[in-house]
Parts: C-alpha cells; sequence; structure tokens
C-alpha cells in the first residue's frame, strides 16, 4: 500500500477510535446529571415534607401550663377558705390537696405545686382557718386560729369542702384524688381520708400521734385500710419521728421515710433532704 493510503488510513482508524472516547465521555457524563438531579429532587422533596411536618407540628395545640389561680370557697360557719388552684394540662388528670402546718400557710407548698403541676396533676393549696388568707367569715368578722374540739370539727369541714371543690375542677380525675399534710395537717389529712374512701392517697409529714389533744392518728391510719400511705419525718424531729415507727406497725403495708435531719413538715423542703422526690413519685405510683 502506498504510503499516503498507510497515512489515510491511519487517520481514519483514530479518529473512529476517539470518536467512539468522546460518544462514551458524553453518554457518562449524561448519566451523571441525570443522577445528580435524582438525587436532589430527592433531596428536594425530604426537605419539603420536613418542612410540612414541622408546619403542621406548629400549629397543632400543645399542652399549656396556666397561671396558678387564687380560689375562694365558703366552709364550715361561714369561713371563707382561700386556696391557690394550679390547674392540670391534661384532660382526667390525678390531683392532690395540700395541707400545711400550724402557724403556715398554703404557700409553703408553693414550689412543690408547681413541680406537680408541670407533672400533670391538678393541685390545691388551702390556707387553713385562721391562717394566711382564710381569716375571715361572709360577714366580715375575723376568724383566729382555735384548737377545740368545734375548731377540730370545723378544720374538718375545711377540708371537705376543698377535696369536693378540688374534684369539681376542670382536667381533674375524681376517682383519683389524693392529700398530702404536714403536722397538725397530716392529721386532718389522715382522719378526714378515713372517713372518705374516695381518697386515693395520702402522705403524712411529721405527722402526731394525737396533736392538740383532740386529732388521733393510730384509729384513722387502722380506719384507712389498705390504700396508699406515706409516712416521713426526720430524726431530729424526735416526736414525729417516732410516730411514724408507731404508725407503721399499726399500717404495716405503709411506706416511711425517716431523714436523718431536716426538722419539722414543711421545713424538710428546705432542708433539700429530696423530699419533693419522694412525694413526686409516691403520687405517681399511687394515683
Amino acid at each position: 500500500m502506498p504510503a499516503k493510503d498507510i497515512y489515510h488510513d491511519t487517520v481514519k482508524r483514530a479518529l473512529i477510535k476517539d470518536g467512539w472516547t468522546i460518544m462514551a465521555l458524553v453518554l457518562m457524563l449524561f448519566v451523571g446529571l441525570l443522577s445528580f438531579a435524582c438525587q436532589n429532587q430527592t433531596i428536594s422533596n425530604s426537605t419539603n415534607q420536613t418542612n410540612s411536618t414541622n408546619s403542621n407540628a406548629s400549629t397543632q395545640p400543645t399542652s399549656q401550663i396556666t397561671a396558678p389561680q387564687t380560689v375562694k370557697f365558703t366552709s364550715a360557719e361561714k369561713v371563707e377558705i382561700v386556696g391557690t388552684f394550679y390547674e392540670s394540662p391534661k384532660a382526667n388528670s390525678p390531683a392532690v390537696l395540700l395541707l400545711h402546718q400550724w402557724g403556715s400557710d398554703r404557700h409553703s407548698y408553693e414550689m412543690l405545686a408547681k413541680r406537680l403541676q408541670a407533672k400533670g396533676f391538678g393541685v390545691l393549696a388551702i390556707d387553713g382557718r385562721g391562717f394566711g388568707d382564710s381569716n375571715k367569715a361572709t360577714d366580715g368578722k375575723t376568724v383566729a386560729p382555735a384548737r377545740t374540739d368545734e375548731a377540730v370539727k370545723a378544720m374538718k369541714a375545711d377540708v371537705d369542702n376543698a377535696f369536693q371543690f378540688l374534684a369539681k375542677q376542670k382536667n381533674v380525675d375524681a376517682n383519683r384524688v389524693g392529700i398530702v399534710g404536714a403536722s397538725y395537717g397530716s392529721s386532718l389529712a389522715i382522719i378526714y381520708s378515713a372517713e372518705n374512701p374516695k381518697v386515693k392517697a395520702v402522705a403524712l409529714l411529721s405527722p402526731g400521734l394525737n396533736y392538740f389533744g383532740n386529732m388521733p392518728t393510730e384509729s384513722a391510719v387502722k380506719n384507712y385500710s389498705d390504700r396508699p400511705l406515706l409516712l416521713v419525718a426526720a430524726e431530729d424531729d424526735k416526736e414525729s419521728a417516732e410516730t411514724v415507727k408507731k404508725l407503721k406497725e399499726v399500717d404495716a403495708k405503709s411506706e416511711t421515710q425517716i431523714y436523718e435531719k431536716g426538722g419539722h413538715g414543711t421545713g424538710l423542703f428546705a432542708a433539700k433532704v429530696g423530699l419533693e422526690d419522694l412525694l413526686e413519685q409516691f403520687l405517681m405510683k399511687s394515683l
């Protein structure tokens, strides 16, 4: 073959080879672009779905913790009992009535009440008659604290009215209402609960065997039967610690906690012994 023909044949073969190479490169580029476009569309769809979900979530109604409300109701001898109600953010929730100790008021439970509300409880803390804002009758007469038999009877009526008031509140399950009481408030709590089977659970802080000489608790614990009961005291509050041990003998199924130190009643909260945790766990389990 002449040199000229050999040259032309070589060039032709090279062009054909290069042509196939270019076509292969173009095809690879096309596949790559197609893959990128598909990935981009998937990411876009995913982002749109996420944004749509977030948008829907933001428009869904959420449970809100409402501010505490001051409430009032008329009790025995037309005394106006004042309390603070912490509404549960959820329907059909358990609820707790809080009874303070002698010389104190409902605000001694403020931190516990807010904590329980945040956990889904409805909570009512009241001022006992003669204390805090529960110091007037509807006719304007001043009401002073008293420890007579008549006064104790009236206190029990106050607890009953408070319990009934709480059980009827929005979002409260009337079948899951408990009581926490401190010192003389604990005596009121167990004496009242022994007579009212609707009380689901009771916690007694620094209880006594017979405060005022007319508030016996041993018989009340016995009559309270097999419902959940928590007994709490501190060793540096010797009388209450001994009472917890004695009441444990009356009701072997009751739960007890005796701290080494902590003082009396709601003073245990200030001692930072973990009482809030204990009460929360007991109430969540019992109610």
